[in-house]
């Protein structure tokens, strides 16, 4: 019994080297046979995509414009500076009503424009004076939502191109398939769906940042936003409202 089992293990010893030597044999064979089939580069696989990939290229370049654009000029310092309102709070305790008109020059951005607004018509009402500041907010809000606009549009145009690019590539495999007749070359038709797909790649790939950084862009313009109207209302209240319970209180007196 155990010279039997002896012979088994034996055999299936002899059965498992025997196997080892095949595969390393077979490897070396295999690693020949897929080095003689180049794989296609980068710049080849969109060359395969044609006039739609340049396309997609050019939008992407186009986007990246305004990429740029929005890192330089979306920042505090061109909405809602640090320290500004305490400099401004402090020049209107001072009475230097001058150089609070001028601040929209000397320190350009969008809260320095409202106060020079505010400082120039200390003297209007305060309800007609919080409705232009409202409207300038607005109106710098909105230009600054209009110079991201152009990454969303890329961000939806570009999966769109390579869904279309892929379309006309299947066709045209497809339509070159049956002229061969029947399947033709299976390589061929493979060859074919792999340069239709390259659109759909580069549309997604092109899609994905752009639309991840559009976001980003209207989360932060939400967010000084947010800060412009807090930093406005607090600077209406603590000058005009005051201003204008004195005149009251003035008026009162004097009946």
């Amino acid at each position: 019994m155990c010279t039997r089992f002896k012979s088994i293990g034996g055999f299936l010893l002899l059965l498992f080297v025997c196997g080892k030597l095949f595969a390393a044999d077979a490897q070396p064979a295999a690693a020949a046979s897929a080095k003689s089939i180049a794989m296609p580069s980068w710049g080849e696989k969109l060359k395969q995509g044609g006039t739609t990939a340049w396309v997609q290229i050019g939008m992407s370049v186009f986007g990246a414009g305004f990429v740029f654009e929005r890192l330089f000029r979306l920042r505090r310092k061109f909405l809602v500076p640090s320290g500004l309102t305490a400099r401004a709070r402090q020049l209107w305790q001072d009475g230097k009503f001058a150089e609070l008109e001028k601040l929209g020059e000397t320190e350009p951005s969008t809260l320095a424009r409202v106060i020079s607004f505010i400082a120039k018509n200390r003297r209007a009402p305060m309800l007609e004076v919080s409705e232009i500041c409202g409207e300038i907010v607005s109106r710098e809000l909105a230009g600054q939502y209009q110079r991201a606009y152009p990454l969303g549009i890329v961000a939806t145009l570009a999966p769109l191109l390579g869904l279309l690019g892929m379309i006309i590539g299947m066709i045209d495999t497809f339509e070159t398939v049956a002229l061969a007749g029947s399947l033709g070359d299976a390589t061929q038709l493979a060859a074919g769906i792999s340069q239709a797909l390259v659109t759909t790649g580069l549309g997604l790939a092109i899609a994905i940042p752009f639309l991840a950084l559009y976001h980003i862009f209207k989360f932060r313009i939400a967010g000084f936003g947010a800060e412009l109207e807090e930093e406005v209302t607090s600077l209406l209240t603590a000058w005009l409202m005051k201003s204008a319970d004195d005149s009251a209180a003035t008026l009162t007196a004097q009946k």
